[in-house]
């Protein structure tokens, strides 16, 4: 799994602009045998069987990014943010920009101390309404030329770093969850249970969980499994308001957040499975919400399945490979067990 989450980390996908991220999934789909479908908002789906309860596993395709809002007469960039970005993040990154011609790097500069007089305050947060992203020209002509143009999407540059058994890296939230449904589809695809079993990359959950909402709005499931992350409490200088979720140390089962409360049937369920299994788990709350929160909309029993992840939504999310490994299984044995047992209701 490791390569594979490397892969599609490195694929841009801006919330409303997933193309790139959502065609390299439909490729690995596509190469199991299987026939992705996309619908109108962009998302993909994948559905195995047809008969018996029907069961979605999704996560988020998009991530975090920014958009061109204004041209300068000096051909920097001005931005606006696409998602939760902490503008503590966005001084002095390097920025990559889709435009119709490919990608331009930019950087997003940062007044020296040098120039820094007196009455500026060194410890202020530049808030994004301030920074701009040079992009190496002199002009809005030049800047043009190069193929940039207003509401082109960005991304904070990308490097992927491995430490131990740690992937830390921007977008790690929720390319994880992403290569954790793409390794359980494999693993499912020919078993041939009694179930409707749908595999969801959706868009837009970064800016409102608009594409998990058209989802439970066509398929109205009966259980719905949301892999996402889960902040842990285990960093350094991470605070003890919640109950620890540690790195490594398994799924964890995220009851309550600040849209859902998640199914206690379900929980009930992959306890047993995963003491079945073998398989470790971790119990929380926070803040947030996940895909499967606007799923319950539509009657469906729904259970977060979070990935621990320190530092989220900061240019260097850190997950556990262990975690996504066993979440992965995870997801196969309560497979197995919902096909056996369509009595959770």
């Amino acid at each position: 799994m490791k390569e594979l989450l490397e892969e599609l980390i490195r694929v841009p996908g801006v919330s409303g602009f997933e193309e790139d991220i959502r065609e390299r999934i439909r490729e690995k789909v596509e190469a199991m045998g299987l026939e992705p479908e996309e619908d109108n908002i962009g998302n993909l789906t994948v559905t195995v069987g047809d008969r018996g309860p029907k069961v979605v596993f999704i996560a988020h395709m998009d991530e975090l990014g920014l958009i061109v809002s204004k041209m300068e007469p000096d051909g920097s960039l001005r931005i606006r943010k696409v998602g939760g970005i902490d503008d503590r993040t966005l001084v002095g990154r390097v920025v990559e920009i889709k435009t119709q011609k490919g990608l331009v790097t930019g950087v997003i500069g940062l007044k020296p101390p040098h120039l820094m007089t007196e009455s500026d305050d060194r410890k202020k947060v530049v808030g994004w309404e301030e920074v701009r992203v040079d992009v190496g020209t002199r002009t809005r002509a030049q800047t043009e030329k190069l193929g940039v143009r207003v509401l082109d999407p960005m991304v904070l540059k990308k490097d992927v770093t491995f430490i131990g058994d740690m992937v830390c890296a921007r977008g790690v939230d929720d390319r994880a969850g992403c290569a954790v449904l793409l390794e359980a589809l494999d693993r499912l695809r020919k078993k041939e249970l009694p179930l409707r079993l749908t595999f969801v990359w959706s868009v837009q959950e970064e800016t409102g969980l608009k594409g998990a909402k058209v989802v439970g709005f066509r398929m109205t499931p009966d259980y719905v499994f949301a892999i996402d992350t889960m902040t842990t409490t285990d960093g350094p200088g991470q605070g003890e308001t919640y109950e620890k979720i540690l790195l490594g140390s398994g799924p964890a089962l995220r009851m309550l957040d600040h849209a859902a409360v998640a199914s206690p049937k379900l929980r009930k369920l992959v306890e047993e499975v995963a003491k079945a299994g073998k398989v470790p788990l971790q119990y929380g709350t926070g803040g947030g919400a996940t895909d499967g929160a606007v799923m319950q909309d539509f009657g469906a029993l729904m259970m977060p399945l979070g990935i621990p992840m320190r530092y989220t939504h900061s240019p260097t999310e850190c997950a556990s490979m262990k975690d996504l490994d066993h979440l992965s299984r995870l997801v196969v044995l309560v497979s197995e067990r919902i096909a056996r047992d369509s009595k959770v209701r």
